[in-house]
């Protein structure tokens, strides 16, 4: 492990932990870095955790108030965000800022979260443990606005444009700005999730513990949305069929993960209400990804191996 010393001559009372989490990055770190130097809101120290890297990531100069922490294998981006909290809870820090490598919060972001939870009430305060920048398309107009949880199952938020921020229970890490107080109460990420849907279910895990959590419409982080850049139409008969395509490994623990997730971690689970459209889904999925995506196979493998890992709770196992 390499570290530096933490730098910033103005210094707020609540005190932030920058970090980035790698692996294989080195084509977009630098930018990444800056964007997080660059914040108006003081970061003393920027803690970057890589997943083992084999393409250079780390071979570069980093400023002085960069850490680094190297894995030895690929823990997965749920392994990396457990070793970011651990490091800024016996560090002291009072929040942490999650990015993934290939995104470019604005200046302003850290900023307007930390603003608007000094606009809360003493009492949301005490209960709100995450404030979101929000994640939009770096090439295009998409955003991610995160989901909320209803007996019926999650759904996607759609705020109206006027509104500054709003309620969510689960977004993507990047851009979290996680108030460690109440991690510590919540409780660390799960490592078996390793990728898709850890945060979602880490969402989860702070609700249901009555916490809440807001994202701020104006506080921005420019990232790579996945899948977004492979998403296609393609007509099928009469209608356009929605297809994108992800690498198997992220199909493996997306399906492995969700399917878990309804059988046996969700509080309103009913068979009906929400395994049976999960398992719908997953099935229509499967039927795409033989009619439209080139070279099916590894892929059909890796959904039904997810899928029957979750069912038989296999979380251990990896791809």
């Amino acid at each position: 492990m390499a570290s530096g010393n933490a730098c910033s001559s103005a210094f707020n009372a609540m005190r932030i932990l920058g970090y980035i989490h790698t692996f294989n990055d080195a084509d977009v770190i630098d930018d990444t870095l800056r964007a997080l130097c660059e914040q108006t809101y003081p970061i003393p120290e920027i803690l970057i955790v890589d997943n083992a890297s084999t393409d250079g990531t780390l071979q570069r100069s980093f400023p002085d108030q960069v850490t680094v922490i190297i894995h030895d294998e690929n823990l997965g981006t749920s392994g990396t965000v457990i070793t970011g909290f651990q490091y800024a809870i016996a560090h002291n820090y009072d929040w942490i800022y999650l990015l993934d490598a290939d995104s470019q919060p604005q200046k302003d972001a850290v900023e307007k979260l930390i603003g608007l939870y000094k606009s809360l009430s003493p009492t949301l305060q005490e209960k709100t443990w995450w404030l979101g920048s929000l994640p939009k398309e770096a090439r295009g107009n998409h955003v991610h606005h995160g989901a909320v949880f209803t007996p019926s199952g999650v759904h996607m938020v759609h705020p109206e444009p006027e509104q500054t921020y709003y309620e969510c229970h689960t977004n993507m890490w990047t851009g979290s700005l996680y108030r460690l107080e109440a991690v510590q109460q919540v409780g660390l990420p799960d490592p078996d999730y390793v990728l898709d849907w850890g945060d979602v279910i880490y969402g989860y895990e702070g609700m249901v513990r009555g916490y809440k959590a807001f994202i701020h419409q104006q506080s921005i982080v420019l990232h790579n949305l996945h899948p977004m850049d492979t998403l296609q139409y393609l007509r099928f008969g009469a209608r356009y069929v929605k297809v994108f395509y992800s690498s198997p490994i992220r199909f493996y623990y997306l399906w492995r993960n969700q399917t878990y997730f309804w059988l046996y971690k969700f509080q309103h689970r009913r068979f009906c209400r929400t395994f049976l459209p999960h398992f719908s889904m997953f099935l229509r999925w499967m039927i795409k990804t033989v009619l439209f995506i080139r070279h099916p196979t590894p892929i059909l493998r890796a959904c039904l191996r997810g899928f029957w890992d979750g069912v038989r709770r296999d979380l251990h196992k990896r791809y």
